[in-house]
């Protein structure tokens, strides 16, 4: 059980550090989900994901066609690894971003 971070309504679902140590989430793909976790519900554009992907990067990452392409990859990954945690990552709408999405089952 945790607190969703957008309502702040208990939901059953497992908390962040829990989804990432349970299913071994690392690297691009974790600085992604806790981005996107951090951003509470609200959209967290593409130039925000790209900071959370290269932070360690000298050199700010690759090309921002790179960056892209390794960011829908990512998406796709955490899509299968979230599958029925009660947890996924949604588009937020047209050049807005994504945001996290918290179902309660019913």
């Amino acid at each position: 059980m945790t607190v969703c971070p957008c309502c702040k309504a208990a939901v059953t679902v497992e908390a962040l550090d829990n989804l990432i140590t349970s299913h071994e989430i690392r690297g691009l793909d974790r600085a992604v989900l806790q981005a996107v976790w951090r951003g509470r519900g609200m959209p967290v554009t593409p130039n925000v994901l790209f900071d959370a992907m290269y932070a360690d990067d000298p050199d700010g990452g690759p090309s921002p066609t790179r960056m892209y392409i390794a960011l829908k990859k990512s998406l796709s990954r955490l899509e299968v690894w979230l599958e029925g945690s009660g947890v996924s990552i949604v588009e937020a709408g047209f050049r807005q971003g994504y945001r996290l999405a918290i179902t309660t089952g019913e």
